[in-house]
């Protein structure tokens, strides 16, 4: 059985760590297994339960109340907001059912966060945080890697099938994209949406996708003429030090606007030299496609 630690639960739960050991102690709101040396250790339905705490209280319920409820009286309450579109409720049902591998949840709750936020405001408000939650857990080894690759797949599956169903526009003839993953990086979802959004403004683009060389780009250029270069990079496998990698971008396509993201970028600047933009937001590269 997964297990989570108290670190594990704060993360999740946007909670402090000290306030659910208050709490425990205060209310015994929650009961925690306990490892040899003490520490707390939580076990997935008691995940489940806490991320329905911690989103009743975002709520306004003062835990006192909470902790007068039992684990039904929580789970129904906390499901009557869901038509309410918060998007904490989709959170929480996305992680949920990604634990459990419940494909019928997973779809509904991604479909009612798409209907209620719309596609750009779903991926920023509901699936980044989600993807970014998941994620964390996969690297401290708390959940499998199917458990991620099970929900990355119907997210990346949906966003293509929105892509599909946009109707074309006249292409806009001022910007036209080039985008790509650098060799290794393999996250395909930030690509992806940037392509949803480039379409759905009508700006002309290309998309080569993940694990891509920048020779295969620097050959299409010698028939093709475009404006901005966008990669996304989680983990730097390059081999060398990320401003050296842009600083190679540059001298290989001196004539494009080279605009990145992901954490591998996150201790740069937001411009490093000219000819580069560093986004750290999403909502950052959507304002700047607006302006």
């Amino acid at each position: 059985m997964n297990t989570f630690t108290i670190r594990d639960i704060e993360n999740l739960s946007g909670i402090k760590a000290h306030t659910w050991r208050a709490w425990e102690q205060r209310y015994g709101i929650i009961r925690p297994l306990r490892k040899d040396s003490n520490h707390r250790l939580y076990g997935i339905d008691d995940l489940k339960h806490i991320l329905r705490i911690s989103y009743l209280y975002g709520q306004g319920y003062k835990i006192s109340r909470i902790a007068d409820m039992d684990e039904k009286q929580i789970k129904s309450l906390s499901l009557e907001f869901k038509s309410k579109g918060t998007h904490e409720v989709f959170i929480n049902q996305l992680m949920e059912a990604s634990m459990d591998f419940d494909e019928e949840l997973f779809r509904t709750a991604l479909d009612n966060s798409i209907h209620t936020l719309g596609m750009e405001k779903a991926m920023i408000l509901v699936i980044y945080p989600f993807l970014n939650k998941i994620g964390l857990l996969w690297m401290t080894g708390n959940v499998i890697p199917a458990q991620e690759h099970f929900a990355s797949n119907i997210i990346r599956n949906k966003i293509l099938m929105a892509t599909n169903q946009l109707p074309l526009k006249k292409k806009n003839s001022l910007r036209k994209y080039i985008l790509f993953n650098p060799p290794l990086e393999y996250h395909e979802i930030p690509l992806l949406f940037v392509q949803y959004c480039l379409k759905q403004r009508g700006i002309d683009h290309v998309l080569f996708g993940i694990d891509t060389s920048a020779e295969y780009i620097k050959e299409f250029l010698q028939k093709k003429t475009f404006t901005h270069l966008f990669l996304f990079m989680a983990t730097n496998f390059t081999n060398r030090e990320t401003g050296g990698f842009l600083e190679d971008l540059t001298i290989n396509f001196p004539d494009l606007q080279i605009q990145v993201a992901g954490y591998s970028f996150r201790n740069l600047e937001p411009a490093v030299e000219e000819g580069i933009r560093i986004f750290s937001q999403v909502q950052d590269f959507l304002n700047d496609l607006d302006s």
